[in-house]
């Protein structure tokens, strides 16, 4: 298991100012504004109007932590490159490697599953700008990245990168035939304390058929985050 995603549902992000930026680094800019923030997120994913299950999500430079519901939790040390998803076993913080059969397993019978909420993908050596197209009403670049690790559930993935915010704002993930299995979308952002940047607010995840037709939908939504405290003993 070499690279997972470091990417949050919640980064801070800035403008592209490039006419035709580089795809790798575009991606690889989304992937380091995670590392700039200390914040804890609250939110929520429910699926079609079904039970809610909780997510907490505590971020510490380049250390991210998930909760689900009461009892499970997972770790992201994120770096530059690559990252490491680990399994939080216990109350101490014991860690274990996350096993990459899991990966594309679903979360409490929702549409989501553990690479799509680490978004693993946007770790992929192989990205391609492939020009700029409108996604969910507003101007993006269109990024593909192929999957260069030959883990999870996808082959392809494409990503919109909005053209002000410089973060992704609309994902299509598709299987290692080709076929379309997810869409990912942004359908509100709200600003991070004192003024430093937008988090998602609520994204809608579109489980796919063959012919691109939605099946089911998923919603996660976070609440407005709070700074998270410096640990004691550590300046800033």
């Amino acid at each position: 298991m070499k690279s997972f995603a470091a990417l949050l549902f919640a980064a801070a992000v800035a403008p592209l100012h490039a006419q035709q930026p580089d795809a790798a680094a575009m991606i690889r800019s989304i992937r380091l504004s995670a590392t700039l923030q200390q914040m804890d997120l609250t939110g929520s994913v429910e699926r079609d109007g079904g039970p809610k299950f909780g997510v907490n999500l505590f971020i510490r430079e380049n250390n991210m932590q998930f909760q689900l519901g009461e009892k499970e939790r997972f770790h992201i040390r994120m770096g530059d490159e690559s990252a490491q998803l680990l399994n939080v076993i216990d109350d101490k913080g014991t860690t274990r490697p996350f096993p990459a059969s899991k990966l594309a397993q679903p979360i409490a019978g929702t549409d989501v599953s553990y690479e799509d909420l680490t978004l693993r993908f946007l770790y992929w050596k192989k990205a391609t700008l492939e020009g700029e197209e409108k996604a969910n009403g507003e101007p993006c670049y269109k990024v593909r990245l192929d999957n260069t690790d030959g883990n999870g559930a996808y082959g392809v993935v494409y990503v919109w990168v909005h053209k002000k915010y410089g973060a992704f704002w609309q994902i299509r993930a598709h299987d290692k035939k080709g076929a379309p299995l997810k869409e990912f979308q942004v359908n509100s952002v709200m600003k991070l304390p004192d003024d430093k940047g937008y988090t998602i607010k609520e994204m809608r995840v579109n489980a796919l058929d063959a012919n691109s037709r939605t099946k089911s939908i998923t919603y996660m939504r976070f609440e407005k985050p709070a700074a998270a405290a410096v640990p004691k003993g550590r300046g800033r």
